[in-house]
């Protein structure tokens, strides 16, 4: 009766250890969750993100620090230039929330209050649409038209510059088209899969990205540092065969962070 006694209270302790552990495991989900870090552990020791001091600023979210500098820049009739895009609708700018939804209520407000200061412009290598306001040429061009030098207040670039074959050429250009007091809001992949649109050619850490813009002129940087709120989710291109890297056994590209730049022309 004795042995009974303890094979149960064994079994009984193996058993409340491991409700412990499920109960741990969605506590930290949860907890990741409410600190828009999406990590699910399976493995011991991997992805541990609780709230702790780190080596840098991964606490950005890249839309909401990219609005707040855009729309509450003082000024009106400003000049608004889209690098890689002739899309003035800009859902992904004015309404993602969060960074992982879209909120038509939060993007039907800042679609008026963008549109209450800003003047739209596009760029882009072509135009098949003709969409007016959009300016037809490569921000890679060295010889870039000095038409448009000092010319916006902003300059806004999402997930381009992974794109582009000569990102210096590229920040140079910019700069160039920026009024002085003018920002330019910067977001690139750190770590993302591989995704041909039509190529792709660089990652870029909040250094890397800074230095482009610090070695074309004077500027001050306003803020810079990591989107990491999307960490797990299963992101794919849109480019061929060769987009369609190995995953990992979470069911997703391992990390995904995005480096986020906001640079002032002095």
């Amino acid at each position: 009766m004795q042995s009974f006694l303890k094979i149960k209270s064994l079994i009984k302790k193996m058993f409340n250890k491991k409700i412990k552990k499920i109960i741990d495991k969605i506590r930290h989900g949860y907890k990741s969750i409410l600190n828009f870090r999406i990590i699910w552990d399976f493995e011991k020791k991997i992805g541990n993100f609780d709230i702790k001091k780190v080596g840098y600023n991964v606490g950005l979210q890249k839309e909401e620090i990219s609005r707040r500098y855009i729309l509450n820049k003082k000024g009106l009739r400003l000049k608004f230039l889209d690098v890689g895009s002739r899309n003035s609708k800009l859902e992904y700018l004015l309404g993602i929330k969060n960074n992982l939804y879209f909120d038509k209520a939060l993007y039907d407000t800042n679609y008026k209050l963008f549109y209450s200061k800003y003047e739209y412009f596009g760029l882009d290598v072509q135009n098949p649409e003709n969409i007016e306001n959009v300016i037809i040429q490569d921000i890679c061009d060295k010889n870039f038209t000095e038409k448009y030098n000092d010319c916006y207040d902003v300059i806004y670039s999402n997930n381009v510059f992974e794109h582009l074959k000569k990102p210096w050429v590229a920040a140079r250009n910019i700069l160039k088209m920026l009024r002085i007091g003018g920002i330019a809001v910067i977001i690139a992949p750190f770590s993302i899969r591989y995704h041909e649109c039509p190529a792709d050619y660089f990652r870029y850490s909040h250094i890397g990205l800074n230095s482009l813009f610090e070695e074309c002129g004077e500027v001050k940087i306003l803020e810079s540092g990591y989107d990491i709120c999307g960490r797990r989710n299963n992101w794919q291109g849109q480019g061929d065969e060769n987009d369609m890297v190995p995953i990992d056994k979470f069911g997703a590209w391992r990390e995904n962070w995005f480096t986020v730049s906001i640079i002032e022309k002095k």
